[in-house]
C-alpha cells in the first residue's frame, strides 16, 4: 500500500493468518489470548460486523452477539426502549419481545431504572441489560466477548447459569474472556491465539495450560 502524500510504503497488517476452526451445535468454544491476539476480530467477522479480505466463513443458524459494550443501545433512549429496539435489530418480532420482556427486565435486575435513559446507566448496568436481551432472543449462536468482565460476581454467576441453560438448549457458544476459570467452566474446548495465530486448541485445560505457560 502506497501513501499519496508521502509514498512512504505502509506495511500491511493481518489480523488473522491461517485461523481455522469448526464449533458443533451446543458447543462452547472458548478463544483466549492476551490484547490484540484477534480474538474480537473473529466475533466481529462471525456476526458479519466485519467482512473478511480472505477466507470462507459458514455460520448456521440465529446469531446473537454481546461485542461491545452498549453496542445497539441508544443513548437516549429508555432501557425499555431500547430493549425493544436491540431485540428487533437481533430479529424479534414486536410480540416476541412482548412475551419476552418481564424476563428480560429481571433477568438484568434493573427493574428499578427501567424508564431511565440508558445514558445515565453505568457500564455494569450497560453490560446486565445488554447480555440479558441477547440470551432471551435464544440464539442458535451466541457470541459473548470480554464485556462480562464488567458485571459484579453475581451477575457473572447468574450470566454464566444462563450459557449453560442456552448450551443445554443446543445454543452453540463463542466465548472470550481473560478469566480462564470461567472459560474452563463454561468451555468444552478452547482456542489460544497471538498475534492473529493459532497457538493451540482442543481440550479447554491443555489448552489453558499452554497459554498460560506462554505467559508466565
Amino acid at each position: 500500500l502506497v501513501s499519496r502524500s508521502t509514498n512512504k510504503v505502509k506495511a500491511e497488517f493481518l489480523a488473522l493468518q491461517d485461523v481455522s476452526f469448526e464449533v458443533a451445535r451446543g458447543e462452547a468454544l472458548g478463544i483466549i489470548g492476551p490484547n490484540g491476539a484477534g480474538k474480537t476480530t473473529i466475533l466481529k467477522l462471525l456476526s458479519k460486523i466485519t467482512q473478511p479480505t480472505a477466507g470462507h466463513i459458514q455460520v448456521n443458524g440465529r446469531v446473537s452477539a454481546l461485542i461491545e459494550l452498549g453496542a445497539g443501545f441508544h443513548p437516549d433512549l429508555t432501557a425499555r426502549e431500547n430493549i425493544y429496539l436491540n431485540a428487533s435489530i437481533l430479529g424479534l418480532s414486536r410480540s416476541e419481545i412482548d412475551r419476552r420482556f418481564d424476563s428480560i427486565v429481571v433477568f438484568s435486575g434493573l427493574e428499578q431504572f427501567i424508564e431511565t435513559p440508558v445514558k445515565r446507566y453505568s457500564s455494569g448496568m450497560y453490560v446486565r441489560l445488554g447480555f440479558s436481551v441477547a440470551a432471551h432472543v435464544e440464539p442458535e449462536v451466541l457470541l459473548v466477548d470480554e464485556v462480562l468482565s464488567v458485571g459484579d460476581s453475581e451477575f457473572r454467576q447468574r450470566c454464566a447459569e444462563r450459557i449453560q441453560a442456552l448450551r443445554s438448549a443446543g445454543t452453540t457458544i463463542l466465548f472470550i474472556s481473560h478469566n480462564l476459570p470461567l472459560v474452563q467452566s463454561i468451555c468444552d474446548r478452547a482456542l489460544y491465539l497471538e498475534r492473529g495465530r493459532i497457538q493451540a486448541q482442543g481440550n479447554v485445560v491443555e489448552t489453558l495450560n499452554a497459554y498460560e505457560q506462554s505467559v508466565h
